[in-house]
């Protein structure tokens, strides 16, 4: 695919240079050529995407513009309900299972003109931070992180211009980090979970992936909305300057548009990042040298790091009772992986009153955030403390920095804190480690300000150009 950006193939698509028929094709033709390398789709919708790209070509030749996805390609995480298309959430419990209406956030890409292309791999049930069978379009023997790796990888690869995927412990930002895109989990409630399959209903976000921050503020625009299906949507602020893509163009108090003067960002202590690669380390150390340059006051500060055992004791038995709610547990116990079975029976036997504590215990983590805040606009801290690790060291135990650590407790333990506090973050690449890989750079912000941290990382990204790279680069050289 040869344009770079929503914005861009938003331009020649109004003004008529290229259709959406004649996109959708190209890009058709490109998941067939490669995917079978990347495996980043679980289904590709051929048919149903034609027919998107003819009716939005007959309403752009007729003046009806519906804005910058009109015509866009977008992948869609195999979680959440597409009409008519498998709905699998990558699982053989559900591998026959076919939607029977949209998810709001599909109703809302629809409205905007986007066209769906694809339903992307995941982990069964979004059960883990990788993404078997997908590849890591960058060296593909290792993982693109999960559980929304088809998603990131499809951006990755150029299979699409952006994508959605779920987080309930780092699912969008995780892999954004090791395939080198931008991902955006918003505020808790802001996008709606209705028509998603649910894996932690207190913990679970939807949100974009692009490659920039200009892309993600494009598709969080069109999908933020309060939704009453949802129990625990929420109306984000009114006002107009609150919206995605509007940040990126007004600085602080009317200052220009990249510049971060005025604003306060908290770099967290050392034992809460710990164990981190050197590499990673020095990427994370050298981007805060970047905003610092362009105005950004850096200070340090103090944060609680959560456990993993805070966050399992919370997040296994609303997984648990989330497929019994849903009939899949036990009856079809059999046709689950013996991972997600053993995992939905620890859920099963965690006492309410761990759950009721964990719950309290998290309260007073968000409480501690909030005050902090009122000191600093955003917090800058690495995405995940290596770069993508090898697939078959996937859940195993893994060195960092002379450290033993489980590999999905390093991939969850630095995002996994703003999913129990519902906070904004965003993570997007800030360099490449020594073997080629990505390495991200995570920046979580005040409840609702998803505007801020984009505005944050639009700033980066027109200083850097670690965003724009592309790993055919890479693995020819």
């Amino acid at each position: 695919m040869p344009y770079t950006s929503i914005s861009a193939v938003a331009e020649e698509l109004r003004a008529g240079i290229v259709t959406p028929t004649e996109l959708v094709q190209e890009t058709l033709e490109s998941i067939q050529e490669r995917d079978g390398e990347i495996q980043a789709f679980v289904t590709v919708m051929h048919e149903q995407a034609l027919r998107e790209a003819e009716l939005a070509e007959r309403e752009l030749r007729t003046g009806l513009y519906r804005g910058q996805l009109h015509g866009v390609p977008i992948a869609v995480k195999d979680l959440i309900a597409v009409k008519g298309a498998r709905l699998t959430a990558g699982s053989q419990v559900l591998a026959e299972h076919s939607a029977t209406e949209d998810a709001m956030v599909i109703e809302l890409l629809r409205k905007h003109g986007a066209i769906l292309i694809g339903k992307t791999n995941t982990f069964e049930f979004a059960y883990g931070p990788y993404s078997p069978p997908t590849r890591n379009p960058w060296k593909q023997t290792h993982t693109t992180g999960g559980s929304s790796g088809g998603s990131a990888a499809a951006v990755a690869a150029q299979f699409c211009l952006g994508a959605i995927g779920t987080d309930t412990g780092g699912s969008i930002r995780i892999p954004a980090a090791c395939c080198g895109v931008t991902g955006l989990k918003p505020t808790y409630g802001r996008v709606s979970c209705y028509g998603v399959i649910p894996l932690s209903w207190s913990l679970d976000h939807v949100g974009p992936l692009g490659r920039s921050a200009e892309d993600c503020a494009i598709l969080f625009d069109a999908i933020a909305r309060y939704d009453p299906r949802d129990p625990n949507s929420v109306s984000g602020p009114s006002s107009p300057t609150n919206r995605g893509t509007t940040s990126l163009l007004a600085g602080t108090e009317g200052r220009g548009p990249l510049s971060l003067q005025g604003l306060t960002l908290g770099v967290p202590q050392d034992d809460f990042v710990d164990p981190i690669h050197p590499e990673v380390r020095a990427a994370w150390r050298a981007s805060l040298r970047v905003l610092e340059e362009e105005g950004a006051q850096i200070v340090p500060v103090i944060l609680p790091r959560p456990t993993m055992q805070l966050y399992r004791t919370i997040q296994k038995p609303e997984a648990s009772l989330a497929h019994m709610q849903n009939d899949w547990y036990p009856a079809r116990s059999d046709a689950y992986s013996e991972l997600v079975r053993t995992r939905l029976i620890e859920g099963q036997q965690i006492p309410a009153v761990d759950y009721l504590q964990a719950q309290h215990e998290r309260r007073q983590l968000a409480s501690s955030l909030r005050s902090i805040m009122q000191r600093v606009d955003a917090f800058v801290l690495p995405t995940i403390p290596v770069p993508a690790i090898e697939s078959e060291l996937a859940g195993t135990e893994i060195e960092i920095d002379g450290v033993r650590e489980n590999a999905t407790t390093a991939y969850l333990r630095l995002t996994m804190p703003f999913n129990l506090t519902g906070l904004p973050a965003i993570s997007f690449p800030c360099g490449f480690s020594s073997d080629g890989l990505p390495i991200g750079l995570q920046v979580a912000g005040k409840p609702f300000e998803e505007a801020t941290i984009l505005r944050i990382a639009h700033a980066y990204q027109q200083l850097t150009d670690w965003h724009r790279r592309e790993y055919v680069e890479v693995s020819q050289q």
